[in-house]
């Protein structure tokens, strides 16, 4: 057997144990919150190995996390934005006085 058979013949048997396009992308996202079995990462990783489209999406997928995590630590130090009484009464008494 030569080493391109037994390349394309250890793919075939890895892909038995990856999920597909679909379910990695599920899998990705839970590997956020959990840890996965060791199946699912071992599968998860035979088809980040193979698929350039769902390595992309993991990227993407973790880039979006820090981002929102981030941006949820700088709303947190922001100082509160809640106006003073008497600005909203004025503008209470503007709205509706342009309603009439």
């Amino acid at each position: 057997m030569s080493p391109l058979e037994i390349l394309k013949a250890s793919l075939r048997v890895a892909g038995d144990f990856s999920p597909g396009c679909k379910q990695a992308a599920r899998l990705q996202s839970e590997a956020l919150d959990r840890q996965l079995p060791l199946r699912q990462r071992f599968g998860l990783r035979i088809h980040l190995f193979l698929c350039k489209w769902c390595r992309r999406y993991g990227s993407q997928l973790i880039f979006l996390r820090s981002a929102v995590q981030h941006e949820g630590c700088r709303e947190q130090s922001m100082p509160g934005a809640s106006l003073p009484d008497d600005a909203r009464n004025r503008m209470k008494s503007i709205l509706r006085q342009a309603g009439k």
